[in-house]
């Protein structure tokens, strides 16, 4: 993540990090804002080492992804 002019932190050039919401042992999960249009998400970023396992794990996480 990137740090801007803003107090928090940006990431990927459009997403402003405003709180930790939270983290398992493949993820954490932030509260955050898109900077154009101000819309609210949640925002989870995996852990690479989280990826770098296997192929279950890319497919575990593919699924997620399809549900939401």
């Amino acid at each position: 993540m990137e740090q801007g002019k803003q107090k928090h932190p940006i990431f990927n050039g459009e997403w402003e990090i405003m709180s930790s919401l939270g983290e398992g042992n493949t993820s954490k999960v932030y509260l955050a804002r898109n900077m154009k249009d101000k819309r609210q998400v949640a925002l989870k970023l995996l852990r690479e080492e989280f990826l770098q396992r296997d192929a279950d794990s890319i497919k575990s996480v593919e699924q997620e992804i399809q549900i939401l």
